[in-house]
Parts: structure tokens; C-alpha cells; sequence
């Protein structure tokens, strides 16, 4: 398959293959959606496209490299899936794929590795794997794969750049939060973006402290009044890292309501079916902002986005990267 193929996920392939031909791919991503929904099917249309020897930014599915990684056969790609009686991804697994990601390529231009049903890590994988994501091999990208991404570490979800192939489990628990928010997304301008960013800086500030708030409570160390001061600073770094982890969780939780309400935008732009919006309710809103917006505008929105999630997947200031990526969706930069 090509990215072209991929008719059920239009949006996403075409993020994908603008990615890779701006050579901006995220160093790791997360494929969440329902089984079934085409998640691998996207991976190694990705694989093929990164490492095609015919087609630039695609697959030709007929070089000997599209070939190979259709047949499963390249030395290149790595799959990871869970293969004991448990149903579990064991250490060992992450360990052979780290030290096959690390041996020079055979002949790909990248290696990718795969991580099928990744919510199937066990506690001691998903920490190897964690430091894996944190210092990826060179010229390697990694892709998780997962039905159930509520059961993956907040620190590995903070670390991915995710594309959601249809609705998950649950509604997001800050949608009604961020609605506002949305409301005011499409406006143009540099005051109109200033204004979003207060606002969305000042909702994530809230989300923190929330977190924060729930976690000391639950992990009250002053309950323990001799404690070894060292043992004491032991627990307070771990609980700070956990605090983190979720809260980075939460914030891409927000971001992916702004991502879904951009797709929303650029179908409306598109005259899709109805059907495909993941926010029906909210048909008037969204065809009100699709009013005379291009589709080049409406798709530069969601790389906006995309451009957010990955500053932030390298560290860079948050204030920052939402400035700059608001800045973007308001045309002022």
C-alpha cells in the first residue's frame, strides 16, 4: 500500500507524507485507535516510504525494499509484538530490538521499529523502552501501536507525537475544558493568538496544579515524620516524576482536542460527509469556522499542531512552542 491507498485515513497519510517530504518526522510516534482501524497497515506504508528505492516520499510497493518489508523479511524493520503465553511484551523482546536498532543498517536509509498492541509492555520493558525513546538510535524511527493508550506510561506517551485513528475508549476528560478554547482557535491575528494563549497556558497551569494536588495527597510523605532525609528526597524526586509524566499526559490529551478539532475544520473545508467529523455535536462551530478558509490554511492548522507536539517531544520551553505554534494557526508568522 501507498500512502494514496490509505482512503479511510485520507488526513493522516497525508500528515504523514508532508512530514517526510519537509523531513520533519517525529523521532517516535503513537498509532491509538480501535483494533482494526488500519494502525499497522499506516506503519509500514511509513517503513516502505521512508526506505523506497523507486518513489521519493512514498512507496512504490515493487523495489526489492517495499517488497521485503511487506514480506516481513527486511532486516531493517523491526516488529515487536507480544509473543508469551501472558500475552505480554518481556524485557528481552525490547532488549534484542534496542540492540538490533543500534547495529549499523543493513540497507535502509532509516530503520523503523514497530511495537504492535505496545499497551502489552510489561512494567519492566516499558522502563527499558522508556530510555530507549529518550535516546533513540540514529536514523531510526519507532512506532507504537495501541488500542488502549490509558495503559502505557505517561512517560512514554509524553515522549510520542500520536495520530489517533478514530475514536478510543472514552471521551476525553478535558473536552468540555478545552471547548472554549476551540471556539476561539480560528481567529486571525496576533492579539487573537496572544489572547488563546493566555488562556490555554492558564488552563494547563490548572491541570498541573490538579495533578500536583492529587498525587501529594496520595503520596503524603510528611505521614512519615522519621524518614532519612536522603530516603525522604528519594520518594519526593520519584513523586515529582510521576507528577510530570501526567501532567505531560493531560497536556497531550489538550492538544489532541485541538488536532481533532482542526481535522473537523479541514473536512468541513472539504465538504466531507458528516459522518467522518469526531465532533458532530458541534457541526455549527465548526462549519462557522471553515467559512472562507482554504484547504491549505485548514491543513497548515494541523501541522501547527503537529509542530507543537514535537517541540515539546524535544524539550523545548512550552510557552515557547505554543507562542510560536498559535502564532502559525492566527497567520502572524
Amino acid at each position: 500500500m501507498s500512502f494514496s491507498d490509505h482512503k479511510d485515513h485520507r488526513l493522516i497519510a497525508d500528515q504523514l507524507r508532508h512530514s517526510l517530504e519537509r523531513g520533519r518526522l517525529a523521532h517516535a510516534y503513537l498509532f491509538s485507535g480501535p483494533r482494526g482501524t488500519g494502525k499497522a497497515d499506516m506503519a509500514r506504508t511509513l517503513a516502505k516510504a521512508l526506505n523506497c528505492l523507486k518513489t521519493e516520499h512514498d512507496s512504490c510497493d515493487h523495489c526489492d525494499s517495499c517488497r521485503h518489508i511487506d514480506e516481513d523479511a527486511h532486516p531493517d524493520i523491526y516488529w515487536v509484538k507480544p509473543e508469551s503465553k501472558s500475552r505480554r511484551i518481556l524485557i528481552e523482546q525490547i532488549r534484542e530490538f534496542e540492540r538490533s536498532a543500534n547495529l549499523k543498517a543493513t540497507t535502509a536509509r532509516i530503520k523503523v521499529g514497530i511495537i504492535i498492541d505496545a499497551d502489552c509492555l510489561n512494567e519492566e520493558a516499558s522502563n527499558a523502552f522508556l530510555k530507549t525513546l529518550e535516546e533513540p538510535p540514529a536514523r531510526t524511527i519507532i512506532i507504537l501501536l495501541t488500542a488502549q493508550p490509558q495503559r502505557l506510561l505517561p512517560t512514554i506517551l509524553s515522549r510520542c507525537l500520536r495520530i489517533s485513528f478514530g475514536a478510543t475508549n472514552a471521551e476525553s476528560p478535558y473536552r468540555q475544558r478545552v471547548w472554549p478554547l476551540l471556539a476561539k482557535s480560528s481567529e486571525r491575528g496576533i492579539a487573537s493568538a496572544y489572547r488563546l494563549h493566555a488562556e490555554l497556558t492558564a488552563l494547563l497551569q490548572s491541570l498541573r496544579e490538579e495533578i500536583r494536588q492529587r498525587i501529594a495527597a496520595e503520596d503524603d510523605l510528611d505521614q512519615y515524620d522519621e524518614l532519612d532525609p536522603k530516603v525522604r528526597d528519594r520518594l519526593q524526586g520519584q513523586m515529582d516524576a510521576r507528577i510530570e509524566g501526567e501532567y505531560r499526559a493531560a497536556r497531550e490529551q489538550v492538544l489532541e482536542e485541538f488536532y481533532g478539532w482542526f481535522a473537523d475544520v479541514l473536512l468541513c473545508v472539504e465538504q466531507a460527509d458528516q459522518k467522518l467529523l469526531e465532533h458532530r455535536e458541534q457541526l455549527g462551530a465548526l462549519q462557522r469556522a471553515a467559512t472562507g478558509m482554504t484547504h491549505a490554511r485548514a491543513a497548515g492548522n494541523l501541522d501547527a499542531i503537529e509542530n507543537i507536539r514535537e517541540a515539546l517531544a524535544r524539550n523545548i520551553s512550552e510557552p515557547l512552542a505554543i507562542e510560536v505554534g498559535l502564532l502559525k494557526i492566527a497567520g502572524a508568522l
